[in-house]
């Protein structure tokens, strides 16, 4: 028999037992009523997903400009036809007395011009005063004029500050429109109106950071018919090189470094930004792959960053110049062409047949001394590389500068000093 003490003794650890394993129970139970609201869970992180593109969309939205370009084009009148022309000759309408009357010869008038658009595309404001940034090839047309729509619905007419010799960036300056066209302190005529005060401007990010998988957003004047239209997608791929041209087929070059990504880019989005969840521009939309889907290419805003220098500090695009024709070299294309000794690198090579000279005759590259086959590994201690390119690391400096160069010369390896010069619009965009 237990006594009461005992009855007490024994209960008490029952008690703890009980409490405890409540306690637990409890904690168990609690984590799965957690594990049964999962969507809940994920409708919420769609939502801040969701917030998060329209708060960074809203941000560049009234930024962007829809570019139109303007022509007279001539315009010729046709001549009325004589309905009864089939019929005159015909004996059955003769022998009835029909009479044909001939319709009254208009006389020959001279082709009339009439001012017609002749494309669209897009830009970005960078500065409040209305300076922009858009593809070169938007602007291209040298006997156009351009005008850009806001989102507000107000237009500008618009000036093309510089066209890039290198890449396809154009600086343009939008302007108040004005019938006089006088400068308001001296009165003396002029070409476009004021610049306007206080725009929205899109702010630039850092393309450097982009990572494979991140998502971004397309926006610009698709097909030239809709204004601000936003496409989203991923960065698919950096560093890619594309031989690009316009619809025509003409205006061909080799852009480089590129950021590829699946976000639709269609024909008037060009020169539209591309941007990343916190509302910055990381690229410049460019082109596609006509052939293919989902495959778009933009040019990192890093690329444009000296360009809005050079031009804040010179008024125009100044670009720099080594002068020598090359192809970027890895480990399995210097194994291919037996150059042993080097897996990296810039090898000078060129056509004769085609006049596309290695060394470009009278270029800071010749006055250094560098021959077709050499391989450029080095520029300031930098390794030349698919990923980091000699047209990268070159076009990050301004004419004048002084790049110590190492260099690969059958099997030995030396350095040279070049000093880098102005390019000129004549010079090929293949020239690096």
């Amino acid at each position: 028999m237990f006594s009461k003490e005992d009855y007490v003794r024994l209960l008490v650890p029952v008690v703890l037992v009980s409490v405890i394993s409540g306690a637990v129970g409890g904690s168990i139970f609690t984590k799965r009523q957690t594990l049964k609201n999962p969507e809940k869970i994920v409708e919420e992180r769609n939502y801040v997903e969701e917030s998060d593109s329209i708060d960074a969309i809203q941000k560049v939205v009234p930024a962007v400009v829809s570019i139109v370009a303007a022509k007279d084009l001539q315009v010729f009148k046709q001549q009325p036809l004589n309905p009864f022309a089939p019929f005159e000759n015909d004996p059955f309408f003769r022998n009835f007395g029909f009479q044909f009357q001939q319709p009254q010869q208009q006389q020959d008038q001279q082709p009339e011009t009439k001012r017609q658009k002749v494309s669209g595309g897009t830009g970005f404001i960078i500065e409040s005063d209305g300076l922009a940034i858009t593809n070169k090839h938007v602007v291209a047309d040298t006997g156009a004029d351009y005008s850009a729509l806001t989102k507000d619905g107000k237009e500008y007419d618009v000036e093309v500050i510089s066209r890039d010799t290198v890449n396809d960036l154009a600086v343009i300056q939008l302007h108040e429109k004005t019938e006089d066209k006088k400068d308001r302190k001296t009165g003396e005529k002029k070409d476009f109106g004021d610049k306007p005060k206080a725009l929205p401007a899109a702010k630039l990010g850092d393309s450097s950071k982009l990572k494979v998988g991140q998502r971004v957003f397309a926006i610009g004047n698709a097909r030239g018919e809709y204004e601000n239209s936003v496409t989203s997608g991923i960065i698919s791929a950096v560093n890619r090189e594309i031989q690009a041209s316009d619809q025509g087929g003409g205006m061909q070059e080799t852009l480089s470094n590129l950021i590829q990504t699946d976000a639709a880019i269609n024909f008037g989005n060009s020169g539209g930004p591309l941007i990343n969840l916190g509302g910055e521009v990381v690229g410049i939309n460019t082109a596609i792959d006509a052939s293919a889907q989902g495959i778009g290419f933009a040019i990192p805003v890093n690329q444009f960053k000296p360009v809005l220098e050079s031009v804040k500090k010179y008024g125009k695009i100044v670009r720099p110049i080594l002068g020598v024709m090359h192809t970027i070299l890895n480990k399995d294309k210097a194994k291919e062409l037996k150059l042993d000794g080097v897996e990296y690198g810039a090898l000078i090579t060129g056509d004769r047949s085609k006049k596309e000279f290695g060394v470009v005759p009278g270029s800071p590259a010749e006055k250094a001394g560098l021959k077709l086959d050499d391989v450029i590994v080095e520029v300031d201690g930098e390794k030349v590389t698919e990923d980091n390119t000699l047209q990268g690391i070159v076009q990050k400096h301004a004419p004048g500068d002084k790049l110590k160069l190492k260099v690969w010369r059958a099997g030995n390896t030396f350095e040279v000093t070049v000093t880098l010069e102005e390019r000129q619009e004549e010079q090929t965009t293949k020239q690096k």
